[in-house]
């Protein structure tokens, strides 16, 4: 790799992902990385197919081969496996291809690379999502979990706590208790048990939101105590400063890394997540949230949060501080240097 001052002071960083959908953590983290890049290096956003109409005005450009409308020249980060350039790739002179692995899926893997290698000649610098991602693939590279803004996040944490005191020194009555999620509203996000989990939870008078459960609604539309969202039907930080605990396990789908668990950690929730998904490697169980294999873990967790809300504010806290270790100044000037490198 060349260094900073041997390359183009003009060098342009393309941005290629899927932008189609709205709430997507991948398109979600190359807006953040844009974001980042502002001011110290030019950063285009490209979509492989018509971006959904959510994204105008952010500067989404559609490749269209044949109208030579392509990123040509730069660094090419592709957002996913899922994302494979068409036959304009073998018209380009990159400097660098970088390829976010954060889809588990090794046969993509490994054909996306073969691919990148016959059409440019270069070698592929792989970002993993996760360590359990790098892991299974046993490739080398980097992980980087993910790159976001996390001061609208520290916000919540901070008016959450303000909140909290204020309940405290007035005796004012507690809000009833809420339990949330927030995830694409695709039936593989949420896990099977998860219906019966949120009625038990609304038979014992607690609250539950779901942003991104409309497709839950079979199973939960009309259960008293329980909401379910549109996906995007709430700012995430509103919705965020409305729990007590965030709530996280999926079905079929492998959570690369799952941002949303760390946007709710910033915004100071005890999270109860399973232990299966990237998210765990920052999740210290009983520290600043609880790691769950079972239905029966799941609901003592919950439970035992409902019952102390001193233990809801220590684990909050904790998972404050746990965000900005791993999202905070020091982590974003290390992305920063990649990109820049």
């Amino acid at each position: 790799m060349q260094s900073e001052s041997t390359l183009p002071a003009f060098l342009t960083v393309h941005l290629l992902g899927h932008f189609s959908e709205l709430y997507t953590g991948a398109e979600r983290e190359l807006l953040d990385i844009q974001a980042m890049l502002n001011g110290r290096r030019n950063a285009k956003l490209w979509s492989a197919i018509a971006p959904h109409r959510g994204y105008a005005g952010r500067g989404v450009a559609t490749i269209q081969p044949f109208a030579h409308q392509f990123p040509k020249d730069g660094v090419l980060l592709i957002a996913g496996v899922h994302i494979r350039p068409g036959i304009w790739l073998k018209y380009t002179k990159f400097e660098r291809i970088v390829l976010f692995y954060n889809l588990a899926s090794h046969a993509l893997l490994f054909s996306m690379i073969e691919h990148i290698r016959e059409a440019t000649g270069l070698e592929p610098e792989l970002v993993f999502a996760s360590n359990m991602l790098q892991t299974s693939v046993g490739l080398p590279g980097r992980v980087s979990r993910s790159s976001m803004a996390l001061q609208p996040f520290l916000d919540v944490a901070a008016k959450r706590l303000q909140s909290v005191k204020q309940a405290e020194s007035t005796q004012s009555t507690r809000r009833k208790f809420t339990i949330g999620k927030v995830c694409r509203d695709i039936l593989d996000k949420h896990h099977p048990d998860d219906p019966s989990l949120y009625r038990m939870l609304a038979a014992k008078g607690m609250r539950v939101r779901i942003m991104g459960g409309t497709c839950l609604a079979p199973a939960l539309d009309g259960v008293e105590g329980i909401e379910l969202l549109a996906a995007g039907a709430e700012p995430a930080d509103d919705f965020y400063h409305s729990l007590d605990i965030f709530f996280y396990r999926t079905g079929r789908f492998l959570e690369a890394y799952g941002r949303v668990v760390m946007e709710a950690m910033a915004s100071g929730l005890p999270v109860v997540a399973h232990s299966r998904g990237g998210y765990a490697e920052v999740i210290d169980d009983g520290v600043n949230g609880f790691l769950i294999k079972s239905q029966e873990d799941a609901y003592d967790a919950i439970m035992k949060l409902h019952d102390s809300q001193e233990l809801c504010v220590a684990l909050g806290q904790a998972a404050t501080a746990k965000a900005k270790e791993v999202h905070g100044p020091e982590a974003v000037a290390k992305e920063l240097g990649f990109y820049l490198c």
